[in-house]
């Protein structure tokens, strides 16, 4: 036989698979995450390439504490307090600035700092990380459900994308996103953990659910874990009704009661200081929040319709004229994926399926909150913790999950059935649910065509959108949105079509669907992206005249601005002490002492009167006849013991205890009474309520710096405050020293807000009380002589949170590291399974 040539050998040897395929064929599921990548990177294009950044009210406010916080950690201080705004308040325990608590954000931020080093990266870079996460915990939990990767990838986008979820960088919500990230990779391993009770799926839960915990925002973790609960509950009584098996069913639910209490117990650092300043805060312990500011954004059945016609109530902003005090953006979760997820409902009856049906549906009526108050009332009145929290649409975040849930599950229906010539038995199905559907969505049409003047007339009543121009607006934009309803689902039914009569490949047909889906998605996503010019943010901060002003006085005050057009915490930026500021959970005597002197809008209308003078509103002044002298009485005293050396205000305005110091677009009074931060008293009063309280301070015979009101007998009687002496030594945010001299045993009082869980008092190194003094204050008993005050705020539940938090990621860590090795191990003794692409 003669030999081949080299040439003819080498012409059928098979060719080598290039670097990509190579690529391909080892990261099967790396192209699928690139796309997903490169799409989020569209999305954000501006703010990721642009130069531009999102700057909404709520981020700036956030960003006022970076200059506070950035110093403390500077000066080696963790920072626990705030003394910036409210004359002070917890800054960690209330969530306000919790530096490196979120685990996985400081991965994230350590490696964005890492990059920046490198070559310049935009701010950006932090969010696009953790959407990037989002986007991999998705694909992660819909490849396991689809076990079709083309699913996966268009599920993960259709969640990622929905608009209320693109809304939370956008309004500067960031926390809700970085937490709600968690929800997918959550659910999944709680369902694999019931069903195959494995310590490697118990280890990555209970990792999960404490890290997503101390991403810190509380209502987004605790709608997780409402998400756990139902599945639970209904899994169990699913799998008993299966197996009649008691035990099987008892086993799963204490791995996964064990694995929950992990988390928690991991989530202590942040978490048991949190829970120990609810006690304190407007959130109120155990009674929880005032029923009509929980309600607030309660959604409205009639908004149901914007799942159908995004622009339905108008978009948002002043086209609203829905139930809620305003929003701006609707709740849509796109045409398509709410047709296919209604689909996945008629198609299959299985324990997820109809789970995530009933998920959505519990969601939604609990969102109504006092707009349906039948299920909403009875979790407000019985659910632990439930009535801690506000905005009762933000449920709406399972609503979204379940519904691309099922519409995932609607396309991996739709593949199986046409891969396994099973159309004809789904058929009549698909048909008289695409009737209904489409039916559904054409009548909406035409009422919208032909019901103008009633769409009209309802924005009138609403009282929210009464411009004639703005209303036109707003129906223009619901008729649009109206025909790309009834344009997508016509789309929608062609491809189902086609795909059923095998016309196209099922993987053409989820494609075209995935971009459809985009599609519908994005013209609102790109809506509520209002990216900004960079550099407004430095101008932003910039520091006016006033403060310029104010930073030349280096003495311990604070100031009260009135009617100023700065966000309340503004001032904290330039380490100005305010005596106002924002926090969703104030310390709840404060907000009684703000609900009490009205500040600070009422400080100026005991001065000036609203009227209305050719037809808009202004502001007159007051006869001295009209003013109320006890409400006088009332700021005074409480402006005194507050340390409030200045008032800011646009608006000027006569009174002797005064003095214009600085006059410009905005003035500045300077408050000559204003008492130092400590001083001694001559007498104390014991009271009995805080209305005692308030009733004194009104009295025309009180004076702060003479008297002091109490709620329990001090063990000293102070003897006249003559001849005392106080010396600030240091007055630091969490720390304060002061040396004093009583010549005989006095009382001191000190402008800070009385917050017993952590602050600490030492006399010449020994413990002494702190009582509650005015309400609001701190007060002390001094000895006769020569003395060294130092108060620490030191919270023992930040200590103790500390050392559990680490303890029990240590034990997570290697708990699943040695159950990775076992399931290595296991693996490689079963085939792999094939998925198909």
């Amino acid at each position: 036989m003669a030999k081949k040539s080299k040439k003819e050998r080498e012409k059928k040897k098979p060719a080598e698979p290039g670097l990509l395929a190579k690529w391909d064929e080892r990261y099967p599921n790396g192209k699928y995450v690139l796309l997903l990548v490169i799409l989020i990177a569209i999305l954000f294009n501006e703010v990721l390439f642009g130069g531009k950044t999102l700057i909404p009210p709520d981020a700036l406010a956030a960003r006022s504490y970076r200059p506070f916080v950035q110093d403390a950690l500077k000066r080696g201080i963790y920072p626990l307090w705030n003394p910036y705004i409210f004359s002070g308040m917890p800054s960690f325990a209330s969530l306000a600035a919790a530096p490196f608590v979120d685990i996985v954000g400081s991965v994230l931020n350590g490696i964005a700092w890492i990059l920046e080093r490198i070559f310049p990266m935009p701010p950006f870079i932090r969010i696009f990380f953790n959407y990037i996460l989002f986007g991999v915990f998705s694909y992660i939990l819909f490849l396991n459900q689809a076990k079709v990767r083309v699913i996966a990838v268009v599920a993960s986008a259709a969640l990622i994308f929905q608009p209320a979820i693109v809304a939370f960088p956008a309004f500067g919500h960031n926390t809700k996103l970085t937490t709600a990230l968690m929800i997918p990779v959550i659910f999944l391993l709680v369902e694999e953990l019931l069903e195959k009770r494995r310590w490697l799926h118990w280890a990555l839960l209970a990792l999960a659910v404490g890290l997503q915990l101390l991403r810190a925002h509380v209502q987004m973790a605790y709608y997780t874990w409402m998400l756990i609960g139902l599945f639970a509950l209904y899994w169990s009584i699913d799998r008993f009704l299966q197996s009649k098996s008691l035990a099987e069913v008892a086993k799963s639910l204490s791995m996964l009661a064990a694995a929950l209490a992990v988390g928690l117990a991991m989530s202590s650092w942040l978490y048991l200081s949190v829970q120990e300043y609810s006690h304190y805060s407007i959130r109120g312990g155990g009674k929880g929040l005032d029923y009509g500011y929980a309600t607030s954004w309660s959604f409205s059945p009639l908004e149901v319709l914007t799942f159908f016609v995004p622009s339905f109530v108008g978009f948002g902003g002043p086209t609203y004229w829905g139930k809620m005090p305003f929003t701006d953006f609707p709740f849509y979760m796109g045409i398509v994926l709410l047709f296919l997820a209604g689909l996945a409902l008629v198609l299959e009856r299985k324990r997820t399926t109809l789970f995530m049906g009933l998920l959505g549906l519990f969601a939604l009526l609990v969102s109504f909150g006092k707009e349906f108050p039948l299920i909403y009332n009875l979790l407000f009145k019985y659910l632990p913790y439930f009535s801690k929290f506000r905005v009762p649409s933000m449920i709406l975040i399972l609503l979204q999950f379940s519904t691309v849930f099922l519409a995932a599950r609607a396309l991996t229906l739709l593949w199986d059935a046409v891969q396994g010539n099973r159309v004809d038995a789904i058929r009549r199905k698909v048909q008289k649910y695409s009737i209904i559907f489409g039916g559904f969505c054409a009548l909406l049409f035409l009422y919208l065509l032909l019901g103008k003047g009633s769409l009209i007339g309802a924005m009138a009543a609403s009282g929210k959108v009464l411009n004639p121009q703005l209303q036109a607006q707003s129906y223009r934009m619901a008729v649009m949105d109206g025909l790309l309803m009834v344009l997508m689902v016509a789309i929608l039914l062609v491809l189902l079509s086609l795909v059923g009569k095998k016309a196209i490949r099922p993987s053409t047909f989820v494609w075209f669907v995935g971009a459809l889906i985009l599609f519908d998605l994005w013209r609102i996503d790109f809506r509520i992206i209002q990216p900004k010019p960079r550099a407004s943010e430095t101008a932003f901060f910039r520091a006016d005249e006033v403060v310029q002003f104010l930073k030349k006085d280096k003495s311990l005050y604070r100031i009260l601005p009135v009617l100023d057009e700065r966000p309340p915490n503004w001032y904290m930026y330039h380490f100005i002490q305010n005596v106002y500021g924002y926090h969703a959970a104030k310390i709840k005597i404060y907000q009684e002492m703000l609900e009490e002197t009205g500040f600070p809008r009422s400080f100026l209308l005991k001065y000036y009167k609203p009227v209305v003078q050719n037809g808009q509103q202004t502001f007159a002044h007051r006869a001295p006849d009209e003013m109320d002298p006890s409400l006088w009485r009332l700021h005074e005293n409480v402006l005194r013991m507050l340390n409030v050396k200045y008032i800011i205000t646009p608006f000027a305005f006569q009174d002797s205890s005064y003095t214009l110091v600085y006059r410009g677009r905005k003035n500045v009074f300077r408050h000559v009474t204003a008492l130092p931060r400590a001083w001694f008293v001559d007498q104390i009063k014991v009271v009995a309520s805080k209305e005692e309280v308030f009733q004194r301070l009104r009295s025309p015979d009180f004076d702060p710096a003479h008297e002091a009101l109490l709620y329990e007998t001090p063990d000293v009687q102070p003897a006249g405050a003559g001849g005392n002496r106080v010396e600030v030594v240091n007055w630091d945010i969490q720390k304060i020293e002061i040396s004093v001299e009583a010549k005989k045993p006095g009382f001191l009082v000190l402008s800070e807000v009385f917050y017993p869980a952590g602050w600490e008092a030492k006399l010449d190194g020994r413990p002494v009380r702190i009582y509650q003094t005015n309400h609001i204050l701190r007060g002390l008993v001094i000895p006769e002589g020569k003395h060294q005050l130092v108060l620490e705020f030191r919270p023992g539940a930040f200590r103790l949170g500390l050392l559990i938090t680490a303890g029990t990621i240590l034990g997570c860590l290697l708990l699943v590291g040695g159950a990775l090795l076992s399931e290595r191990r296991r693996r490689k003794a079963e085939p792999e399974r094939n998925l198909q692409v």
